[in-house]
């Protein structure tokens, strides 16, 4: 299914920060359709100037929330599930892994993964709204523009603590043994408390992360595969245990099989967020 939307990279400045934008736009004529987004344990910000977005998570079945003018997702553990409208218009702002903790100063792992957050509740303040007005009736890169500005001047330094962490995660190896003991010998304090801080600015630990990026080179390669699909050959490749290892994965990320992914969703609804 071709993409409907379009991506917009931050600068330089704020590439720690910001992943990047995603902005989707629809015409009165459009035809709805359902679309189904790969997990990433990212934390997103959905300004929304149409109507309201069905959605809903994991096994749940639309419309079981409704994405409105600004809401807080993530970090996205689940498969989301969300319906494209005629008229609908949203800039989805998609943060690298401290990214949010910075502009927020909230800890990743208070946030409910499966619940749609309003920022301005969350923080106590209408700042989100007021920016929401105020990005109304812009065009798209004027939008870009202004959340641009609104970012660099609320966005906090990483703190020191988290620095060693940011860049365990940002080497994204496959397969390499936990950097919690690691960091927690250079750092000189528990592996716990590397953990700790994990969950903290980020959302979710080590372990964690390392079986995400396993899974998420198993759909891209999936994805980019021509012919039918060894899965014996897979659960070799991937270093599953066994088939049953490799289902598990698929049922904890997708909610589904292996073979009822390939033959349901690939190449139809399902989409995976834009890598960095």
């Amino acid at each position: 299914m071709p993409e409907i939307g379009v991506h917009f990279d931050p600068p330089a400045a704020l590439a720690d920060v910001i992943k990047h934008f995603y902005c989707i736009q629809t015409g009165p004529d459009f035809e709805p359709v359902s679309q189904h987004l790969s997990p990433s344990l990212e934390m997103m910000l959905i300004f929304n100037f149409g109507p309201p977005v069905p959605a809903a998570f994991g096994d749940a079945q639309i419309p079981l929330n409704q994405i409105g003018k600004v809401v807080l997702i993530g970090p996205l553990r689940k498969m989301l599930h969300y319906k494209l409208l005629p008229e609908t218009d949203l800039v989805v702002v998609t943060f690298n892994a401290h990214g949010f903790y910075r502009l927020f100063e909230i800890p990743v792992n208070e946030m409910q993964p499966e619940l749609i957050h309003d920022p301005d509740k969350l923080l106590g303040i209408l700042s989100f709204e007021m920016l929401w007005e105020s990005l109304r009736l812009r065009k798209t890169e004027e939008r870009i523009q202004i959340l641009l500005e609104h970012a660099e001047a609320f966005i906090q330094d990483p703190e020191t603590e988290s620095l060693p962490l940011l860049e365990s995660i940002g080497q994204n190896q496959l397969f390499q043994t936990s950097p919690s003991k690691a960091i927690a010998l250079d750092a000189h304090v528990s592996e716990r408390v590397i953990q700790m801080r994990f969950q903290k600015y980020a959302g979710f630990s080590s372990k964690e992360h390392l079986r995400y990026l396993r899974f998420k080179q198993v759909i891209d390669h999936i994805i980019h595969q021509e012919g039918d699909i060894d899965w014996l050959d897979m659960v070799t490749q991937f270093g599953y245990h066994d088939q049953s290892h490799l289902i598990k994965d698929f049922k904890h990320y997708l909610d589904t099989t292996p073979r009822k992914f390939v033959q349901d969703l690939l190449g139809k609804t399902f989409c995976v967020n834009k890598p960095k």
